[in-house]
């Protein structure tokens, strides 16, 4: 009763947000650029930057990760506020009303500097083809002038007020309220479409002296609603899908449990991962740890998460642990605080100790067996190949999985371990080493990357294939997109993040075929829960997010189904498939990232005759909104825009 209220709670405040701003079109991403401009749920796309040039001719653009941000919500503006050095920009997005941005720049630097220019720039996608026309006007020149042909095939300079660019299916108007330099480069120039830069401020900069300016963008075109076939093969069963599962590293003590039973309770988590505080459990070299920690020497932290494992343990759901810190004793030089004079990160052990290391993780392992009855199922160290805290090379990550996992056999314990466990998807030769040495091969119980950067399809076929090979099943064990999110938490609630991130998990699920994806986290740190003091929102009573009504229909995936073929004939819909044919369950995710469309889908098996549809977006959580025939292996349904759609068939 006490979930169906808080939905009921969250559902009125969603129709309170629609009515005020109409579901807030304009989209951006998490560091700010924007994306472009939704019209009934179709994205009328362009990609924007802030660009400063410097005298070298060098460009520093906000991109992802690349500069420091804040961010919050006031009322309906999102601010964000980004450093870069000595710079500083504030960027106010508003929606005022359908199909329109009202975009609010300044920029600033802390110190007197001289740069070619600083720039707002819009990039825009190729449905701006040669047949677009460009005009513009200005104080001047009050009637808007078309750019010739010759103009729009080069780099053209036009001081202006307002600029129409118009294509055939798109346009954009652009009115400023400070008329400025705007530099128009096409296709033939750039290779990549359009590039639109708005001077903000050039040559000499006085220290804080602040240029501002106001772009009121108007996007309009058509509506892509065609109909998207899709058709899956379920004679074609690959790996098994858990669920969802979750990660439960313990930081915030007086709000984490809130939210921990909340998701425990009204989540269906299927796997976890928690930290091992190393540090804590053995400051200590030339002390046992076990002896200490039955005297009572146990630091709070330790004792919390071997508590939540027992937790986690007792219902079922199996444990996986990653160390971030190793003792000061256990790591070579000073523990690392941010980047390394060499551009590393983190600290590598000090392998002249390697028996004491391993002893060391072993008495952890063992304690938590021993004390509190839980299977450590695996352990990993957290993102070693970036250094996240602890950095290992391919080989010495190969050589602590082989020589570790003899260890612990010796010691009677049946942990496996993690290979990879990667900062990204990008990280994948990271296990090359180990995925190739027969040797290794005994001790690896789960192959894990996180997804919070470098999923490509390329990288995604890689983990698969990496999976394929060791025979052991794929984890994304760290499952989010923005791993800078912690510093700007309000994005979390950003319907477009939301929308982002189940477009991430489906992809990854139709292509890697993991066992489970573990959420970043299950605790109030990057929390799919809202209020009760998450990130100090005390205002607000805790409550679900959309992010959490995604994670909770992905995780009615019924347990054990396996990865099927899916293809698709429309980009803007990521689809993942799974079933089982010895139970007759089938489960299609969808996530339409377009306007409302109708989806075709065939190749069910015969004996199928219908399929629940949920759907959760901006207005629904989780909702069934009907139940659809299936004949002779086919259905039809509609797709609701900017919405994930689940089909659960039998």
């Amino acid at each position: 009763m006490k979930f169906k209220l808080k939905i009921k709670q969250l559902l009125i405040t969603f129709i309170a947000l629609y009515s005020v701003n109409n579901f807030a079109q304009t989209e951006f991403t998490t560091w700010g650029n924007l994306t472009g401009i939704r019209i009934d749920n179709q994205l009328m796309e362009f990609n924007s930057s802030l660009v400063v040039i410097d005298t070298l001719n060098e460009e520093r653009a906000t991109v992802k990760e690349g500069q420091k941000i804040l961010f919050k919500r006031v009322d309906d503006a999102k601010i964000f506020s980004y450093e870069i050095d000595s710079l500083s920009w504030n960027q106010t997005i508003k929606t005022p009303e359908k199909g329109k941005a009202e975009i609010a720049i300044d920029f600033s630097s802390k110190v007197d500097t001289i740069i070619n220019g600083a720039f707002f720039r819009l990039n825009l996608p190729k449905k701006f083809d040669e047949t677009t026309i460009i005009s513009f006007k200005s104080s001047e020149k009050p009637e808007y002038i078309k750019l010739s042909e010759e103009a729009m095939k080069s780099s053209f300079l036009v001081k202006a007020n307002s600029i129409k660019i118009e294509a055939d299916t798109r346009q954009l108007h652009i009115d400023l309220k400070n008329e400025t330099f705007i530099s128009i480069k096409a296709d033939t120039i750039t290779k990549s479409g359009f590039e639109i830069m708005f001077l903000m401020a050039s040559k000499s900069v006085t220290a804080n002296q602040v240029f501002s300016n106001i772009f009121n963008i108007t996007a309009t075109g058509d509506i892509e609603t065609e109909p998207v076939n899709l058709k899956v093969f379920p004679k074609q069963q690959g790996q098994p899908f858990d669920g969802i599962g979750g990660n439960f590293r313990l930081q915030n003590p007086n709000v984490d449990p809130q939210v921990i039973d909340y998701c425990l309770e009204n989540l269906r988590v299927a796997w976890s991962r928690l930290e091992m505080p190393w540090q804590l459990w053995h400051p200590d070299l030339d002390k046992n740890p076990i002896e200490e920690a039955k005297k009572g020497n146990i630091h709070p932290k330790v004792k919390a998460a071997m508590e939540m494992a027992q937790r986690l343990d007792k219902k079922g759901i199996p444990v996986i642990l990653a160390a971030w810190y190793g003792p000061d004793w256990a790591i070579i030089g000073e523990r690392a605080r941010g980047e390394n004079p060499d551009g590393t990160r983190g600290n590598a052990l000090d392998l002249t100790k390697k028996e004491a290391i391993y002893k060391s993780i072993a008495s952890y392992i063992k304690y938590l067996k021993e004390v509190y009855s839980v299977k450590t199922v695996m352990f990993s160290f957290n993102e070693a190949d970036l250094g996240i805290e602890i950095r290992q090379t391919p080989k010495e990550h190969n050589e602590f999985i082989k020589e570790m996992g003899m260890y612990l056999e010796s010691q009677g314990l049946d942990t496996q371990f993690f290979l990879g466990d990667t900062a990204d998807a990008n990280g994948w030769n990271f296990t090359t080493l180990g995925s190739t040495d027969p040797e290794t091969q005994p001790y690896i119980g789960g192959v894990s990357f996180h997804s919070w950067r470098g999923y490509t399809n390329e990288n995604l076929l890689k983990w698969h294939d990496i999976s394929n090979r060791v025979n052991k099943p794929l984890f994304v064990g760290e499952g989010s997109i923005d791993a800078g999110g912690w510093r700007y938490p309000q994005i979390f609630e950003e319907p477009t993040y939301a929308l982002d991130e189940i477009d991430a998990y489906i992809k990854i699920l139709n292509i890697s075929q993991p066992k489970t994806i573990l959420q970043w986290q299950l605790t109030s740190d990057y929390s799919v829960l809202s209020g009760g003091g998450v990130f100090g929102n005390t205002k607000d009573e805790l409550h679900p997010t959309q992010r959490f009504f995604n994670l909770k229909q992905l995780g009615e995936t019924p347990k054990g189904l396996f990865a099927i073929p899916i293809t698709t004939t429309h980009d803007a819909v990521t689809c993942a498939a799974l079933g089982d044919a010895s139970k007759g369950n089938y489960v299609i995710h969808l996530v339409n990232k377009g306007a409302t469309r109708i989806a075709n889908l065939t190749g069910l098996p015969l004996k199928i005759k219908s399929a629940e549809v949920y759907v959760t977006n901006i207005q629904k959580s989780y909702q069934k909104v009907k139940t659809v025939p299936v004949k002779n292996g086919e259905l039809s349904v509609e797709l609701e825009g900017a919405s994930f759609i689940s089909l659960f068939a039998k």
